[in-house]
């Protein structure tokens, strides 16, 4: 497999940044994680780069570790082979065309390192069972720990494990073409955002139920958590993508829930601080604020210059749908209000 990187080609796109992007294109053999590993540290590749795949695949051991490197690194993943058109002396922007391409075979595994993960228009994405050549005995072993290993790398990626039975269902010498729709229920396509999911976590006499997703603005997290001899709180962790400023010092913080139908408003008692490439938010909540929150349909944090400003930065409502009962179950036995909900 071969890999070409492409960063800003003016001020302007420097200065906006996101017009980047590394081609790899060609089979994938032995060695190719090493590659683009090198290519990613050389240039000094950054986060959230898109590594456009055209690939009829190959080595499926390489695939899962070209898919790792992409996922150690916070890269996305989509198909076909992105080029430049020719440059003019006065161009503000270069204008960039993509062309369709294909992700078949062990391509689809380093696809599914993407942390984001696109599929354009045109694109072909072809899975089929994953076989050795020209096989013999102790190939059958091997083929079970490659399995095994495909469906925990599959799964650390957020990929629906009904993907691999698709895969394992369609013979080694071809292969079964999946479009968006089929790859989004299988969580093989994200899109612009992953989904939420949410967990539960008791560390240092606090219970945690946290919601987590990624997406263009970031990967966020939402918490609601009961502390011994403190009461419920609220954390948000941001991503903050350079605006650390702003997200610490701007001066209205809300709360919204059920999407932006309900607010809380907690800028005079919430701590924000930076930590590395994120801004952790904390405030303490009354027990009516955090029975909202746990009977919600969604929840996040808006963060404005003022009241009037309609841009925000902060975590957009997520979906509470997968953590409702862990939600209300850490409101319910942490309560010390015997009041009905209603």
């Amino acid at each position: 497999m071969q890999f070409e990187y492409t960063d800003e080609q003016t001020e302007l796109e420097k200065l906006f940044g996101g017009f980047r992007h590394i081609n790899a294109f060609g089979a994938i053999v032995r060695g190719d994680a090493d590659r683009l590993l090198k290519l990613i540290e050389t240039a000094g590749v950054p986060p959230r780069t898109t590594v456009y795949i055209n690939s009829p695949g190959g080595d499926a051991e390489e695939g899962i570790k070209l898919g790792c490197v992409i996922r150690t690194y916070g890269l996305e993943t989509s198909i076909g082979t992105y080029a430049l058109e020719p440059i003019n002396d006065d161009d503000l922007i270069v204008a960039r065309t993509l062309s369709s391409g294909k992700c078949l075979s062990a391509a689809t595994l380093m696809f599914a390192g993407g942390r984001l993960r696109h599929f354009p228009d045109g694109a072909r994405f072809g899975v089929h069972r994953f076989a050795y050549k020209n096989p013999v005995p102790e190939d059958v072993e091997k083929s079970q720990v490659l399995s095994a290993g495909i469906a925990e790398f599959l799964d650390q990626m957020g990929v629906s494990l009904g993907f691999l039975s698709l895969s394992a269902g369609t013979a080694s010498d071809k292969h079964l073409e999946l479009g968006e729709d089929e790859l989004r229920e299988h969580r093989m396509v994200t899109g612009g955002a992953t989904e939420v999911v949410w967990g539960t976590e008791m560390r240092s006499q606090m219970l945690y139920v946290r919601g987590t997703r990624d997406s263009v603005y970031g990967r966020h997290k939402v918490i609601l958590t009961h502390a011994k001899d403190v009461g419920f709180m609220f954390f948000a962790v941001i991503e903050a993508q350079g605006r650390q400023d702003e997200l610490c010092n701007f001066g209205v913080v809300e709360i919204v829930v059920n999407g932006e139908d309900q607010r809380i408003d907690i800028s005079w008692r919430c701590s924000r601080e930076p930590n590395n490439v994120d801004v952790v938010l904390m405030a303490k909540l009354t027990e009516e604020e955090a029975r909202q929150l746990a009977y919600s349909n969604s929840f996040g944090v808006q963060i404005r210059a003022s009241k009037e400003a309609e841009v925000f930065l902060g975590v957009s409502a997520m979906d509470t749908e997968g953590g409702q009962e862990s939600l209300r179950s850490l409101y319910e036995n942490m309560k010390t209000s015997s009041a009905p909900i209603t």
